[in-house]
């Protein structure tokens, strides 16, 4: 229960406004704070410091940061716009969890609030000669604070919404997807490999109370409710599948599950209207595929961002390597459909060699990946990129109309496999 709440919390924490309502609290309790020290300032310090400088400071911050804040948000749309626009319509989703971009924009939003704050308890004569010196001192650190997040904003914005930044932030996010499915193809579960044999005729189902994508599995909640009643959870869908209302996600065996374990396996297999790259590698790999085939669209015409995205897939699948599972599962009263590796290149590869037509050296990128995978790459997830490979080979040679095209290719096939041998 607690790994699971741990995910919920990380989840919730990439959301801009969390950071925004941070900050704009913490500046808020600063204030209050100075109301609490000042009777322990010296009088003397209190009349050092004149309350009109803090006057004067506080009112530029309060009518500067409100218009940094607007402009510093008509900057992230455009940069969202354009990812989705130029290179696939799903990085958005990613984009929007930059957390430079929301610590930034909480830092200008929290210090325009902090400001308009002071400025309004001044007006009321709640700070006195004593309290104005830590109000003074924590706008010197409102300000340091400013200073360092423009700085860490125009570097940032170098690449905002630029391919090779939208590119890498996928190629993380999907190297980590896939290394857990690898590592842990069931999640730690049993592995439902054979639903028809394996799950029990009396098990009871439960359905999805909305339509939409299986976002992820929260296993270790599955194992704690499971734990609860004696019982054993199936689960019929797996991470990314689209789910109608009514269709059945897991199925309960061992006993009847009442109406608040219903809920609560329903909230441990949550569904949305979008994907989640959470624990969905299959997601991951076909969005970073969707930028290789728009630029091998006759629109774009770009080979080379396709071949790019070739390399980066080769290191996302090709750098999983599984461990040794336990003989029992972690979580033993918990049965998931684990990940194929075929699916992995069903979603990526394929989709590429479809749509590089006759641009030869897409191929060829395309068959050095997929050997890449094969040399470095885990023996079941190599056997499946050698599957691959000859899908894609046939693709091509189907594709290639030019005879010296198809002997480049195959002779490139010949030395590889020589050098293979």
């Amino acid at each position: 229960m607690v790994i699971s709440l741990i995910r919920r919390l990380r989840q919730f924490s990439r959301r801009i406004y969390v950071r925004v309502t941070l900050y704009a609290v913490l500046n808020v309790v600063a204030l209050v704070v100075a109301t609490l020290l000042g009777p322990i300032i010296p009088a003397s310090l209190g009349r050092l410091i004149g309350a009109d400088a803090v006057d004067t400071i506080l009112q530029v911050i309060a009518t500067s940061m409100l218009a940094v804040v607007t402009f510093s948000l008509t900057i992230m749309s455009s940069a969202f716009a354009r990812a989705a626009g130029q290179w696939t319509p799903r990085s958005h989703m990613l984009m929007r969890e930059d957390t430079v971009t929301h610590s930034v924009l909480a830092t200008f939003l929290g210090a325009y609030l902090y400001a308009l704050i002071a400025i309004i308890l001044r007006a009321a004569d709640l700070f006195g000669e004593r309290e104005m010196v830590v109000v003074f001192g924590m706008t010197m650190v409102v300000i340091a604070s400013i200073v360092w997040s423009i700085i860490r904003w125009i570097s940032h914005l170098e690449g905002l919404g630029s391919l090779q930044v939208t590119a890498r932030r996928l190629e993380v996010r999907a190297v980590r997807a896939v290394a857990q499915a690898v590592e842990q193809p069931a999640q730690g579960a049993n592995r439902l490999t054979d639903p028809a044999g394996t799950i029990p005729r009396d098990a009871v189902p439960v359905h999805a109370g909305d339509a939409g994508y299986v976002q992820q599995i929260f296993e270790a909640e599955l194992q704690d409710l499971a734990a609860a009643q004696e019982a054993r959870i199936y689960v019929a869908r797996p991470a990314g599948a689209y789910v109608q209302r009514g269709d059945v996600l897991a199925l309960v065996a061992g006993t009847t599950p009442d109406e608040e374990m219903v809920e609560a396996v329903r909230a441990a297999i949550p569904v949305s209207d979008v994907r989640s790259f959470d624990h969905d590698p299959v997601f991951c790999v076909t969005v970073l595929s969707e930028i290789a085939t728009r630029a091998l669209s006759p629109g774009v015409n770009d080979p080379g961002t396709a071949i790019d995205i070739l390399h980066r897939l080769s290191h996302v699948i090709g750098d999983a390597v599984p461990s040794k599972e336990p003989d029992t599962p972690e979580h033993d009263r918990v049965w998931i459909e684990p990940l194929m590796p075929e699916e992995l290149f069903y979603a990526s590869f394929d989709p590429i060699a479809r749509c590089a037509n006759e641009a030869v050296e897409v191929h060829l990128a395309l068959q050095s990946s997929l050997a890449d995978i094969v040399r470095i790459g885990h023996p079941a997830v190599a056997a499946a990129a050698r599957e691959a490979a000859l899908r894609c080979l046939a693709r091509a040679n189907g594709a290639l109309e030019n005879d010296g095209d198809r002997e480049r290719l195959a002779a490139a096939m010949s030395i590889r496999e020589a050098a293979a041998s």
